[in-house]
């Protein structure tokens, strides 16, 4: 993770630069998917409330599944050769979720489709989802934390 380069007299860990930029982007990556967690969070919250609402139509976001495309149509690993070359990771970043309204179908004959244990299921998915990703930003933080602390040593 590091090497030790003498200055001033003390040894201090250093990150490489593509190692830090890789870290400050992973970072950046797990945050926004912690927003379109929230964001997440907030719809089925709402789905939840609506349950009893005469022509209610649920409402949720989509990433994961734009997310899992674009990466499975990426077969061969990118290498950059060139700052002209297009940045894999960027692409990643410009994925945004699209906030949908389910049309498809009526759960009930009032017209409202709010499907209470679907929508218990998806919120505890959501949040166990929410969890993992708040972990590892800790743990990418905490990583840092170590580096910034043994180059003071």
């Amino acid at each position: 993770m590091s090497n030790k380069k003498f200055h001033n007299h003390l040894y201090y860990p250093v990150l490489e630069g593509d190692r830090m930029s890789e870290m400050f982007s992973k970072i950046d990556f797990l945050s926004s998917l912690l927003d379109v967690k929230m964001k997440r969070h907030e719809l089925l919250s709402n789905n939840l409330a609506n349950v009893d609402t005469p022509g209610y139509k649920r409402y949720d976001i989509a990433f994961e599944e734009l997310l899992k495309s674009k990466l499975n149509r990426r077969t061969i690993p990118l290498v950059t050769t060139s700052e002209k070359h297009i940045d894999a990771r960027k692409q990643l970043m410009d994925i945004k979720p699209k906030v949908y309204r389910e049309e498809d179908y009526r759960f009930r004959n009032d017209g409202n489709n709010v499907d209470i244990d679907k929508e218990m299921v998806e919120l505890a998915k959501n949040t166990l989802s929410y969890n993992i990703i708040s972990e590892q930003i800790s743990k990418n933080f905490k990583m840092l934390q170590t580096a910034i602390s043994e180059g003071r040593k």
